[in-house]
């Protein structure tokens, strides 16, 4: 499955689960924490490339439950930056399996960071 975003110019650039895997999708805040949290989102990539585009909805956010499960545990460390390029990682991820970011289902899950 791929996913439309935009770019300053309105240009829509479609991203895969595949190239997510293969980019700086952490891009912004302290190194030593992402580097924490990296694992966490390869492994939910990975599941959800597991899964496959026959997997239900419930059973993709019941991926994204149990990636934020593991993140939660560094919600000390979690600052605004760190935050928002987290929650834009999901947010990527999950379009690339098709699920509505306008729900903000991750906000579900989302600790106190």
């Amino acid at each position: 499955m791929l996913s439309t975003h935009t770019t300053g110019k309105s240009r829509p650039i479609m991203k895969s689960l595949d190239d997510i895997l293969h980019s700086d999708f952490l891009p912004e805040g302290d190194l030593e924490l992402l580097d924490k949290v990296r694992p966490i989102l390869i492994r939910l990539i990975n599941r959800l490339k597991e899964q496959g585009p026959q997997a239900s909805e419930d059973e993709r956010l019941k991926a994204f439950a149990e990636a934020f499960h593991h993140i939660n545990q560094f919600e000390d460390e979690i600052e605004t930056v760190e935050r928002e390029t987290i929650l834009e990682a999901m947010y990527d991820i999950g379009d690339a399996v098709g699920l509505d970011r306008t729900t903000q289902y991750c906000e579900d899950w989302r600790g106190d960071w």
